[in-house]
């Protein structure tokens, strides 16, 4: 058995890691947790446990996820003779951090092994001058279940048979704190009505701009193609009555991929911003769409062209379901952390 000690004053939610750490669990794994406010004083009672983890559990691992415990746990853990796991969110944003810090952090990069999440992670952490090799990197990943496979071949040979349904609905998961980005979301929803009168947009989740979204989308008078559902389970429900997923915001969390994911493996094609690392998942004209930031004309002549093409958006639907089957699965993903982990 291996003993991992998980570390996280990120304030993430991290719903498809710990999705990750259950199925670990099952492969000889067991995991303590620290988790707290993300302040500099959470360290310090950080680094308290984890001396008492060492000493009684025999911890053998420490799995860090937000910057400040990469910076103050880690020298710790070495001189314990713990290995040390960096994971590096896609949200990670290291020119944010000042000098004496970022050069903590490299300074600690040397002792850890890290993990990242796409090619754009890699590339981040290589511009800030962090050596490439160190890096592995692991495709994120959610549970593909054999139904899925059912169900899309059955939405394939009937051509959606509900093509004609009342409204053509495109669809966004988001937390709903980033109003530049939704604002332009609304913008091309305006732009789109005139060529689909039909047109509809339904965003899920909750945040601090939901109020002022609501009044933002009655200012522009399209309020009764907007609904705000706050947050809900059951999502692969809801993915099915999209024709179009939308992945909205800049820096998209490991939860952001996986709601990307679960909409590739509902055969939905996706359309998201170019440039904040989502390569990997939208192949251009084979999955989706990538759109440069804040372009609402460039978003609504997608939105327009996947509507009136529907041979079009069951092929990059179609092409997303399977790559994800072949390449974006929680059981490669798990297998892949395990061997990290275990080494």
């Amino acid at each position: 058995m291996i003993k991992v000690l998980l570390i996280d004053s990120s304030n993430q939610k991290n719903s498809l890691l710990a999705n990750a750490f259950k199925e670990l669990e099952q492969k000889k794994f067991s995991f303590d947790f620290l988790s707290s406010k993300n302040s500099w004083f959470s360290q310090f009672k950080f680094i308290f446990t984890l001396i008492s983890l060492r000493l009684k559990k025999k911890v053998d691992l420490a799995v860090c996820l937000g910057f400040k415990e990469k910076i103050i746990i880690t020298p710790l853990a070495r001189l314990l003779g713990l290995r040390v796991v960096w994971l590096e969110g896609p949200e990670l944003n290291y020119r944010q951090f000042n000098k004496f810090l970022l050069t903590l952090y490299k300074l600690n990069f040397r002792l850890a092994k890290i993990v990242v999440f796409n090619s754009y992670g890699k590339l981040k952490l290589k511009n800030i001058g962090c050596n490439e090799n160190k890096i592995s990197l692991i495709a994120p990943g959610t549970k593909f279940m054999a139904y899925q496979e059912n169900i899309f071949n059955k939405l394939a040979s009937a051509g959606r048979a509900n093509f004609h349904r009342k409204y053509f609905t495109v669809g966004v998961i988001t937390a709903l704190n980033q109003k530049q980005k939704i604002e332009t979301i609304f913008q091309a929803i305006k732009i789109s009505l005139p060529v689909i009168p039909n047109i509809q947009l339904i965003i899920i989740g909750e945040g601090e701009e939901r109020k002022n979204l609501s009044w933002l989308a009655k200012k522009m008078e399209i309020d009764n193609l907007i609904w705000l559902v706050g947050e809900q389970g059951q999502l692969k429900k809801w993915l099915g009555s999209f024709d179009v997923y939308l992945a909205s915001g800049e820096n998209l969390s490991l939860d952001d991929y996986e709601n990307i994911l679960e909409a590739m493996a509902a055969g939905l094609p996706v359309l998201a911003q170019r440039n904040i690392g989502l390569e990997d998942l939208v192949i251009e004209n084979n999955t989706g769409s990538l759109i440069e930031a804040d372009n609402s004309e460039m978003l609504a002549r997608q939105i327009i062209k996947l509507h009136q093409d529907r041979r079009l958006r069951l092929y990059l639907g179609k092409n997303g379901h399977e790559r994800v089957s072949r390449a974006f699965t929680m059981e490669i993903m798990v297998q892949k952390l395990a061997e990290i982990l275990k080494n």
